[in-house]
């Protein structure tokens, strides 16, 4: 495949994610929900990563849809279609600029995968999209056993072990997608440190710092 029609596939996805959130906001899911699906649904993005020949064009749509993220807010008031994102996805305790870190979060691991360091940038994604996405879920859902660091929001034991096991179920995704090796225990090791990572990060930064301790978890690890 290539770059050109790799761009003009991968634009096409996020565009009808854009259009799933709106669409599923004004079905009635609760936006809390929309977003956990999105936060999921973006980690497809690093099965792409081996089709590109230059690291242009995956770097251009991550930077674009970052900038058009960060823009959305602003935008919100005039043109009807960001506000119908923008309102899809926030509300409650959720707030904008989490997404708008959580596309940051992708640009940076992608200039790290493209650079040569394709499984353990996976590994930071993938425990971002289904640990932080999925725990999320389970924590509002289910979480009986709350707790709260000093600087960050409450959260939940259940919600915790929920992001390890699937940052851990991340890695070994990873690992299969760019033929690693990842033992168990080392992928519940990054899976661990994700989850750590989530329950300590001070209030609006869990977008940024669970990645990022996944990466470099697996970097020490493997």
């Amino acid at each position: 495949m290539t770059d050109l029609a790799c761009t003009g596939l991968w634009l096409a996805v996020l565009l009808a994610g854009v259009g799933a959130a709106i669409g599923l906001r004004a079905l009635g899911l609760p936006s809390t929900y929309v977003r956990d699906l999105l936060h999921v649904g973006g980690g497809t993005w690093v099965a792409g990563w081996a089709l590109w020949t230059s690291p242009l064009p995956p770097l251009a749509i991550t930077v674009g849809a970052t900038a058009a993220l960060a823009v959305v807010p602003l935008a919100a008031p005039r043109l009807p279609l960001a506000a119908r994102l923008h309102g899809a996805v926030t509300g409650d305790d959720e707030r904008w600029a989490g997404l708008v870190q959580y596309a940051l979060a992708f640009t940076a691991l992608t200039a790290v995968a493209l650079g040569g360091h394709r499984f353990t940038a996976a590994c930071g994604v993938l425990a971002l999209a289904l640990g932080d996405g999925l725990g999320g879920a389970v924590g509002r859902r289910v979480g009986a056993h709350r707790f709260r660091a000093r600087w960050g929001k409450v959260k939940s034991l259940e919600g915790s072990v929920t992001v390890a096991v699937a940052a851990a179920l991340g890695v070994a995704i990873a690992a299969r997608l760019f033929h690693r090796a990842a033992p168990p225990a080392i992928a519940l090791a990054i899976g661990a440190a994700a989850a750590l990572a989530e329950a300590l990060a001070p209030r609006g930064t869990d977008n940024l710092l669970v990645p990022a301790s996944a990466w470099a978890a697996a970097e020490l690890l493997t």
